[in-house]
């Protein structure tokens, strides 16, 4: 089923422009992370409307990647670990969001921390995908920060309990997953782009 959405989906992009071996390779390997994100989404998705905790999901989903997407992260070197840590954090998290209620000091002590852990380490690269340039960097870096400025301007007017401990958990999640200690315990190098150039030098 992967192999057969990834090769149709090549042919057809390649009806329409010239695609070389560097192309074909970006391509696949695009195609196979929105199979994967397809593919994962829909099962939290499904297993989260048996749990009743599909609004709590969508919502953690929702301000998780709204971070995630600009200051990226560790990701798990296997796809076992990969499902593993997706259906925990995706199918735990919304039970801890829907029947715990964070004090709002906790709240707004994550947000500061997610402040200062962008400012310090994001966006954390990946060895298959550096960020090589530094204006990307920089760029990635400023929107993260803001995003988080947003999440707190957001925590402040809601009265929302759900929505509070949303913007919590996922914020904790991507604080743990762009910290260094988490790279150095997973055995994941960090600060990819270093590498890069010292390969390149």
């Amino acid at each position: 089923m992967k192999e057969k959405f990834i090769n149709s989906s090549i042919n057809l992009v390649c009806r329409y422009q010239e695609c070389d071996d560097l192309k074909l390779k970006r391509l696949r390997y695009g195609l196979e992370g929105m199979y994967s994100l397809i593919v994962k989404i829909s099962i939290v998705i499904l297993i989260s409307i048996f749990t009743q905790t599909i609004i709590e999901t969508l919502l953690l989903i929702a301000f998780y990647t709204g971070i995630r997407t600009f200051s990226f992260g560790w990701h798990a070197k296997s796809n076992i670990t990969c499902w593993i840590t997706t259906i925990t954090l995706y199918n735990g998290l919304p039970f801890l969001i829907k029947y715990t209620t964070i004090p709002n000091i906790v709240g707004y002590i994550t947000l500061g921390i997610g402040i200062i852990s962008m400012i310090l380490w994001a966006p954390a690269d990946t060895p298959r995908r550096p960020l090589i340039r530094k204006k990307q960097r920089r760029k990635a870096k400023i929107v993260s920060i803001l995003v988080i400025i947003i999440y707190t301007v957001i925590y402040i007017l809601t009265d929302l309990m759900i929505i509070k401990n949303a913007i919590s958990y996922g914020l904790l999640m991507q604080i743990i997953f762009i910290n260094p200690l988490t790279y150095k315990l997973t055995k994941t190098p960090f600060n990819n782009y270093k590498n890069y150039k010292k390969k390149n030098e």
